[in-house]
C-alpha cells in the first residue's frame, strides 16, 4: 500500500491532481492511499511522529507561511525518506531541488498527463526499492550495514575502505576500489580518483581539482577521471530537469 501526500494551498489542485493519481495507480494495479494538506504547517504537525509513514510527497513552493521547499527540508532535517515530487507554476526553486533530492520538478502548465505518470511511476520504483538500498560489509569478524543513500563516499589506502556516512561519521573494511566501483556503478556512485568513489547526490560543485560535497567535505579529482565525472555528473542532473524548460547547468568551481 503506497501513502501519497499532496500538499497545495489550492484545494482544487489537491483535488485535481489525486484524481489523476487514482486513475494512474488504478491503471497500473497499485493500491493507495492519498492525503491531502493545504499548508506546510499541518503536513509538518501531521507527520512530525510518523515521518516514515510518506512514500510519494507532491509539494507546491508557493504556500502561505512555510513555502514547499522549506517544507521538505524540515522533512529531510526529521528524517522523511519520501519521493518528493516539486509540483508548482515556478521554476525559481528547480535548482534547490538537488538539496533535498527530489525525483522531479514539475510544472503544472507544461505536464501533459503522460509525463506525470512517467514521474510518478518513477518515483513508485523508487519508493518500492527504499528498503532494499543497504550497504554491507565485514571488518575484524563483525558486519556493518549502512543505508545507500546515506553514504557519500569512500577513500582507500592500502586496501582499507574508508566508508563517509551520515552526519561525518565513517567505518572501515577491506576492500579495492575496482571491485566497490563494480559493486556501486547502478546505485550512483562514481570514481572521481585513484583513490575516491563519490555518490552522486551529495556532489554540490566540483573543479578541475576538487569535488566540494554537501557536507562540507572536499574530495580531490584526478585528471584521468575529470571528463568521466563531468559526463557522468551531467547525465545525472539532467533526470531533475524542469519539464518543458532548459536543464540545469553543471556549476563549476575555480
Amino acid at each position: 500500500m503506497l501513502k501519497i501526500v499532496l500538499c497545495d494551498d489550492n484545494s482544487h489542485s489537491n483535488k485535481e491532481y489525486a484524481e489523476l493519481i487514482s486513475e494512474i495507480a488504478e491503471k497500473n494495479q497499485l493500491e493507495t492511499v492519498i492525503s491531502c494538506f493545504e499548508s506546510g504547517e499541518s503536513l509538518l504537525f501531521h507527520y512530525s511522529d510518523t515521518i516514515d509513514q510518506i512514500d510519494i510527497l507532491y509539494l507546491d513552493i508557493f504556500m502561505n507561511e512555510t513555502n514547499g521547499m522549506e517544507t521538505a527540508k524540515k522533512l529531510r532535517d526529521y528524517g522523511c525518506k519520501a519521493q518528493i515530487i516539486f509540483l508548482t507554476s515556478f521554476e525559481d526553486y528547480v535548482y534547490d531541488a538537488f538539496d533535498v533530492n527530489a525525483v522531479q520538478y514539475l510544472l503544472k502548465d507544461n505536464t501533459s498527463n503522460e509525463k506525470f505518470e512517467l514521474v510518478f511511476l518513477k518515483a513508485v520504483k523508487l519508493a518500492s526499492k527504499r528498503v532494499e538500498e543497504l550497504f554491507t560489509f565485514e571488518f575484524d569478524g563483525e558486519t556493518g550495514v549502512i543505508p545507500i543513500e546515506q553514504i557519500s563516499y569512500f577513500e582507500i589506502w592500502r586496501r582499507i575502505v574508508t566508508v563517509h556516512y551520515g552526519n561525518r561519521e565513517t567505518a572501515k573494511f577491506y576492500d579495492s576500489i575496482e571491485h566497490l566501483e563494480q559493486r556501486l556503478c547502478e546505485k550512483g556512485f562514481v570514481r572521481t580518483h585513484r583513490s575516491f568513489l563519490v555518490h552522486l547526490p551529495y556532489i554540490a560543485m566540483f573543479s578541475h581539482h576538487n569535488l566540494q560535497l554537501k557536507t562540507g567535505e572536499v574530495v580531490p579529482v584526478g585528471g584521468t577521471y575529470i571528463q568521466t565525472l563531468k559526463r557522468t555528473f551531467s547525465d545525472y542532473i539532467t533526470q531533475f530537469h524542469v519539464y518543458g524548460s532548459k536543464s540545469p547547468r553543471i556549476k563549476e568551481g575555480e
